[in-house]
Order: structure tokens, then C-alpha cells, then sequence
């Protein structure tokens, strides 16, 4: 029941007579081929930017189904292209903890009045990430509490479907190969992605209307994400730590600006 009154308080129109032109879908194709190029090489950026160039050419009622879709897709490559990387401890204690973040957010969703509060609050934890002085303690957390970041970014993922940079904090460490790093991310995202799935099938967005777009994304995705993880082989381990602050960074004045907004 709570999903059909998040259906019609979002969507008065939901889901029906929504069309794009072939131009429209050879922008967001490109786009979405630079976009897995950038998650492929620096481990993020390339979802928040994908997620912003299509609220110019898909309808909003598309929008966020959509946007998983393709991510799913685009992480699901880069996890089998780095499988042998993926680091199964924070794998398995994260989804101990996402099922619980989904199923609380959902109770949330319908009494939530406004997105700010968690968007303060990722900005906030970025921000120490980046900026914190060099006594106080780096966010370098132990596997075991993966299972903590597993509910947080479960409620986030329904909330405000900003993972990706809270994610990214924690994998702001030395101790993990630039290859663990990107495909132990790839993974806990496509897991958060995959459980937005039933949700919007259940509030009746239909996917096979957009079967055509969907097989467009998920070629431009696959082939963005093989180049961009080609290029990850070559990348040495500083300058890769270097453009993945910089994808952090970026995605902290997107924050910023959603949250002046």
C-alpha cells in the first residue's frame, strides 16, 4: 500500500504516454558510453553525472527507473570484468545489512517530507573524508562494519538513490588495490540497484516499454565499462587515487548544489 501512495504523490501520470525521440536516445547512449568509460577508470562519477545529463532528455516519470536500470547494468560489467578483485568479507557483511536499510526506508518514504536531511548528511561525511585534518581518524572501517554501511546505504538507495558518493568514502584507503576498489564498489552498488527493481515494478512502471532504450544503455554501458577498466590496468595506483578524490570531490559540489536548491 505504501508504494501506490508514493506512486500517485509522485506520478500523477504515472509510468503512461511517455516517448523520446531517437536523437534524445543517441544523446543519453553517448553519454552513458563517457560515463562507464569514467566509473570504469576512477571507480565513481560516472552515476551522479550519468543521473544529471538524463533529467535533460528522459521524462521524469522514466527517470529514476531508468537510471537504476543502466547502473545495474554498468556495475554488473565492471563486476565480471574485475570478479577475481571483489573483496567477499565486505561483500558478505554488506548484504547482511542492505536488506534491513531497504526495508526500513520503505516505512520511511511515505512520512518523509523532505530529502534534505540525508543529502546534509552525505555532504557532511564527504567533506570529513576529504577535508579532515590529519589527527583526527580516517573513515577506515573494519570489514565487519561493512554490515552498518550495508543499512545505511540501503536507506539511501530508496530515500535519495545516492549511493554511489556515500559509498565512495570508504574505499578512500590504502590498503585495497585500485582493482578491489573499483570492483568490490561495482558490486555493492549493483546490489542497492537490483532491489530498486520489484519496487518499481510493483508501483507499475512498465520496463518493456522501453526495451529498445534499455538494450541501447546496457551496449553503451558494456562498452564504455571494458574500455574504462582497460584503461584501469594502466592507470598506477597514485594517479588513481588522485581521480578518485577528484570524482569525490565533484560529487560533493552536486551535493552541494541539491541541497542549495
Amino acid at each position: 500500500m505504501f508504494l501506490k501512495t508514493i506512486s500517485l504523490f509522485l506520478f500523477k501520470d504515472p509510468w503512461h504516454d511517455v516517448k523520446m525521440s531517437d536523437l534524445d536516445m543517441g544523446i543519453i547512449a553517448l553519454v552513458a558510453l563517457f560515463t562507464s568509460v569514467l566509473s570504469g577508470v576512477a571507480g565513481m562519477g560516472g552515476g551522479i553525472t550519468l543521473l544529471a545529463a538524463m533529467t535533460f532528455v528522459v521524462p521524469l516519470p522514466a527517470l529514476v527507473p531508468l537510471h537504476g536500470t543502466t547502473q545495474l547494468i554498468s556495475n554488473l560489467s565492471r563486476v565480471l570484468m574485475l570478479l577475481k578483485y571483489i573483496h567477499k568479507k565486505i561483500f558478505f557483511f554488506f548484504c547482511l545489512g542492505l536488506p534491513i536499510g531497504v526495508i526500513v526506508a520503505t516505512q520511511l518514504i511515505v512520512n518523509l517530507s523532505s530529502k534534505t536531511l540525508p543529502l546534509v548528511l552525505l555532504f557532511v561525511l564527504i567533506s570529513y573524508a576529504l577535508f579532515k585534518p590529519k589527527k583526527l581518524p580516517p573513515l577506515k572501517l573494519p570489514f565487519s562494519a561493512f554490515f552498518f554501511v550495508g543499512v545505511i546505504a540501503g536507506l539511501l538507495g530508496i530515500l535519495v538513490g545516492a549511493t554511489g558518493p556515500f559509498l565512495a568514502v570508504f574505499f578512500l584507503r590504502k590498503d585495497l588495490k585500485k582493482e578491489e576498489i573499483v570492483g568490490t564498489k561495482a558490486i555493492l552498488q549493483m546490489s542497492v540497484h537490483f532491489l530498486k527493481i520489484p519496487a518499481y515494478l510493483y508501483l507499475g512502471f512498465n520496463y518493456h516499454d522501453y526495451t529498445i532504450l534499455i538494450l541501447v544503455l546496457a551496449v553503451a554501458s558494456l562498452l564504455g565499462t571494458k574500455l574504462g577498466v582497460h584503461l584501469l590496468y594502466r592507470v598506477k595506483e597514485e594517479v588513481f587515487h588522485l581521480l578518485y578524490r577528484i570524482a569525490l570531490l565533484a560529487a560533493l559540489f552536486r551535493l552541494g548544489y541539491m541541497i542549495v536548491n
